[in-house]
């Protein structure tokens, strides 16, 4: 496949830490896999917080997206593991589109799946997406369980606490009289 092609798949699915390479595609079972490589050549350690180019090894993780054009997008992504020089310690970088607990499976596809199952339920959610009951059942409370431990994006600050609406409007007006 051309260059140009293969950066227009890769600008396409917007993992930004990635480009794809190749493109494999199987008719008979409706599945087009994606190789791709990290582009990520220095990382800070997740042990120490240094910056370390010195790559270990490497190796490729399945990792499931979601369909395009009703064929199932099988991603299969060489990672590096780094090794920190200053405390010696082995890493490998999170990326920001894979999931962060080990699914293999990308954030969207988890936040569609996740979707699906509060609109209906994970049996009906895995049918639709083509996985395994079980595999849906196991990412999708995951999921869950990960998206409760971040704070929420829709907190405001508090700007006042223990006290009344009648005394905050009374001090409002109050101040405003001043």
């Amino acid at each position: 496949m051309e260059t140009a092609v293969l950066e227009a798949i890769s600008r396409l699915l917007d993992l930004e830490d990635f480009e794809v390479v190749a493109v494999n595609s199987d008719p008979a079972k409706k599945i087009r896999e994606m190789i791709m490589v990290a582009t990520m050549v220095a990382a800070p350690c997740a042990h120490c917080g240094q910056i370390t180019a010195d790559r270990h090894k490497c190796y490729d993780r399945r990792v499931t997206d979601l369909s395009m054009g009703g064929w199932q997008t099988e991603l299969v992504v060489t990672l590096f593991q780094f090794k920190c020089g200053p405390c010696g310690k082995y890493f490998t970088p999170r990326y920001r589109g894979l999931s962060a607990d080990g699914a293999h499976a990308t954030e969207r596809f988890l936040e569609r799946l996740a979707e699906l199952a509060t609109h209906g339920d994970v049996a009906g959610a895995a049918k639709f997406l083509g996985i395994a009951e079980k595999t849906a059942e196991d990412w999708y409370y995951d999921y869950l369980r990960r998206k409760q431990k971040e704070p929420s994006k829709d907190m405001q600050p508090i700007v006042a606490m223990g006290i009344d609406e009648i005394s905050l409007k009374k001090d409002s007006a109050s101040s405003a009289a001043s």
